[in-house]
């Protein structure tokens, strides 16, 4: 089993995209059904972070990055293989170029 580390701003991040289907598209469901989907996602983690894909951009990829869709969104992590930690580094809206934005 793994250890889960979530950075500040994929923290801020997901605080805003659960505002922002909660209060801009007015769907308190919808923001609770996401908000499970990445607490189901926390636990796959913990238990087999090689499960995703790694990120396709030659960078990223060489660095370690991989992603998980999430509805309209993209989790970004990495995993620690030393110290059997897994790192939330960002959240992204999936149309966004998040390879600039890491």
């Amino acid at each position: 089993m793994y250890k889960l580390k979530v950075s500040e701003l994929a923290h801020q991040d997901l605080d805003k995209i659960i505002s922002y289907i909660a209060i801009n598209l007015a769907s308190p469901k919808a923001a609770t059904d996401f908000l499970n989907k990445v607490i189901d996602c926390y636990g796959y983690l913990k238990d087999n972070p090689f499960v995703y894909a790694k990120c396709r951009d030659k960078w990223l990829e060489k660095e370690g990055y991989r992603k998980v869709s999430i509805k309209n969104y993209v989790l970004v992590y990495k995993i620690n293989e030393n110290t059997k930690t897994v790192t939330i580094l960002r959240f992204f809206y999936g149309a966004q170029d998040y390879v600039k934005l890491i």
